[in-house]
């Protein structure tokens, strides 16, 4: 008798504990498409003449590693813009390399560039900036051609127990007389590795494939163009995102210690990108491509481009081939081929971000949450060389 009002109030208890859970699990559900807001908290400038742009962070020692972007140099500032060592690495000397566009901070006291030759080898310098070895490249020559990005890097590294490891990405992995797409089609995608692991004491590079196996074009085995995948390696937290050009995937990996394992597909959609995987004929502006994809924190940020309307094409096409020469056809790329972010955290998309709170491009993305913007030029002296820092305002 006594017992009846406990199991009631028992029940009731219980009751409002679940829907409370219920609404919580419900409130926290996210809307893909959904405008995120990010907001400007910080900003670099770099004092120097020449245009730069940031190729790495050392939150460690709170200093930037930069490069001109049509010189020669590349610096070392500290955390608040102020130049610390200026160094002419690209030419012919001991202690040079002859042409490179990346590099990255090896620890504290390192540095590792990557050379555009046939081999595309990698460089080690001292903190002096002496070299202290050259490591063979994982590249068969320029069979694929070079993809040219001052706003990416194509690969990490890092050392632990004094090893020196590097994972990338190298379109040139493959040797085209072997591997013809005429002749294979989608096969391409099973049977040529773009990615690559090197840990230095081995004698060889590890091949790896950034082909999905639940990519669609190459479960469906269809082709749609070579679509080389970009590779975003957090080599803090020891996972990657994996971006094919073309598509509406990402994929997430997680590393365990010499190959990308658990592979994790998440769909990506914007009211920008409804269009079909194209026929593989058609020109690449006339389909929202993915041309990046950067880890931030817990979050990864998949860049694309809008495309450019058919009919418009089709009009500045019957002017004759040399209608990219036209102003107006710039005009119209520039109107046209615009940025847009889609945003994922854990295994889902979280939401969009239409345009950046400055105008400028995504140059680095940090481990603590960070974004790097890169100003676009400016009026004031100098704002080539402006970086702004932005970050998700989270609820």
């Amino acid at each position: 008798m006594n017992k009846s009002p406990c199991l009631i109030l028992t029940a009731l208890f219980a009751f409002i504990l679940f829907s409370c859970s219920e609404e919580e699990t419900h409130s926290k559900a996210h809307n893909p498409i959904q405008e995120l807001q990010f907001e400007v908290y910080d900003s670099l400038m770099v004092e120097v003449l020449e245009e730069v742009v940031l190729l790495d962070y050392q939150d460690e020692v709170d200093q930037y590693l930069l490069k001109e972007r049509r010189g020669n140099n590349v610096l070392l500032v500290d955390g608040k813009g102020k130049l610390i060592k200026e160094v002419e690495l690209i030419g012919e000397g001991p202690n040079q390399i002859q042409f490179a566009l990346e590099g990255r901070f090896l620890g504290k006291d390192r540095f590792i560039f990557k050379e555009i030759s046939e081999t595309m080898d990698f460089h080690v310098f001292d903190l002096d900036f002496k070299k202290i070895e050259r490591i063979k490249g994982p590249a068969e020559g320029f069979g694929a051609g070079i993809f040219i990005s001052f706003f990416r890097q194509t690969f990490t590294s890092w050392s632990e127990d004094g090893k020196l490891f590097i994972l990338g990405e190298e379109v040139n992995s493959y040797n085209p007389g072997d591997v013809d797409p005429g002749k294979i089609g989608a096969d391409f995608y099973s049977r040529v590795n773009t990615g690559f692991f090197y840990d230095t004491t081995q004698d060889s590079v590890t091949r790896l494939s950034l082909y999905p196996t639940s990519w669609e074009p190459r479960k469906a085995n269809r082709w749609i163009g070579q679509s080389f995948p970009y590779l975003a390696f957090d080599n803090r937290r020891r996972n990657a995102a994996v971006l094919p050009p073309i598509g509406n995937q990402l994929f997430l990996y997680e590393w365990d210690g010499n190959s990308l394992i658990n592979e994790k597909a998440v769909i990506l959609t914007h009211p920008d990108r409804n269009e079909e995987i194209p026929d593989v004929k058609r020109e690449n502006f006339l389909y929202p491509s993915f041309s990046d994809v950067k880890n931030f924190g817990i979050y990864q940020l998949a860049i694309f481009y809008t495309a450019i309307p058919e009919d418009i094409y089709t009009e500045f096409r019957a002017k004759g081939e040399n209608y990219h020469q036209d102003p107006e056809w710039r005009k119209a790329q520039a109107k046209h081929r615009n940025p847009r972010y889609i945003i994922v955290k854990g295994d889902q998309q979280v939401g969009i971000m239409n345009k950046l709170p400055i105008e400028g491009n995504v140059n680095l993305g940090l481990s603590d949450g960070t974004l790097i913007v890169k100003a676009a030029d400016g009026e004031e002296e100098r704002d080539y060389n402006l970086f702004y820092k932005i970050r998700l305002v989270e609820e």
